[in-house]
């Protein structure tokens, strides 16, 4: 596929690629949302722009890699099912470790809806309307962001502006909980994301900052697998939200797997993106 070699300077430069005429979307890449990192790639975004309609919702999808590694462009055929479906999708990087130490990634993710805000009505998207998915430690991400809005509110973001959390088998929600069982190699991410102490894993878990009378979005907890590992946090995470009254609905795919559960999302016949978007409406409607 050809470069258009067209620039635009909204906000922050990005560039056009010339694109297939059967996508739903125009595609604008390598955004560079935050001076923060050296590495320009790691700071920047994709925004996917449904061909009709504006004012639109905006999903902010935040990959999974265990805080390591991964990248914006893994996104398969989400961008194709939430564009046809009248969304506005952004794919964002954030700063990998063991370079970066937590919680420098969720910052990251903060600036990067902070970006949005001020910039997505561009890209025909609606600032006040933001939902946030997330796979795996990208979930870990979304959620701290939403439930510990400190960051959000750094980045001078108003947390009322996220309708919405989706969460695929998120990890690190409760992060001594997995440590606890936690193979070497496991260990060894968490421990350069985070820290070697139970109080820097305690420090870096969403659920240690729910507590009645906080102010966070619905969320969408999504796992897979029978007895998998990423189930005790995500029934603790949901346990938690609820007896704190905040809003949540949990939902088990017992016949996929953590790759499955990501790479078939908006598939054809996929029923976990028909999950997604009724949650999305109802979010909408209230």
């Amino acid at each position: 596929m050809r470069a258009l070699f067209v620039c635009i300077s909204l906000g922050i430069a990005g560039c056009v690629w010339a694109q297939k005429k059967d996508t739903p979307y125009f595609k604008v890449g390598d955004i560079r949302y935050s001076e923060k990192s050296k590495h320009p790639n790691h700071t920047s975004l994709d925004v996917y722009m449904p061909r009709k309609g504006s004012n639109s919702p905006v999903i902010v999808w935040v990959h999974g890699g265990v805080w390591s590694f991964g990248d914006k462009s893994d996104v398969e055929s989400k961008p194709d099912f939430f564009t046809s479906n009248g969304y506005v999708f952004v794919s964002v990087n954030h700063r990998l470790s063991p370079e970066a130490r937590f919680p420098e990634h969720a910052r990251d993710v903060a600036d990067a809806v902070a970006w949005v805000t001020r910039n997505i009505v561009h890209y025909s998207g609606d600032p006040s309307r933001i939902f946030l998915i997330g796979y795996a430690s990208g979930a870990h991400l979304a959620t701290f962001v939403t439930i510990n809005d400190y960051l959000l509110k750094e980045a001078g973001v108003p947390v009322k502006s996220i309708l919405g959390v989706v969460l695929l088998d998120g990890t690190g929600l409760d992060i001594p909980v997995i440590m606890a069982d936690a193979g070497n190699k496991a260990r060894d991410w968490c421990i350069s994301t985070f820290g070697s102490t139970e109080q820097d894993w305690i420090d870096a878990s969403p659920v240690s900052y729910i507590r009645s009378g906080i102010s966070a979005p619905p969320f969408l907890i999504l796992y897979s697998g029978v007895k998998s590992p990423v189930e005790k946090e995500a029934l603790s995470l949901s346990r938690k939200l609820s007896d704190a009254g905040l809003r949540n609905k949990i939902i088990n795919y017992t016949k996929k797997s953590t790759l499955s559960l990501n790479k078939e999302l908006g598939r054809e016949g996929d029923v976990v993106g028909q999950d997604v978007l009724a949650f999305l409406y109802e979010c909408l409607r209230n």
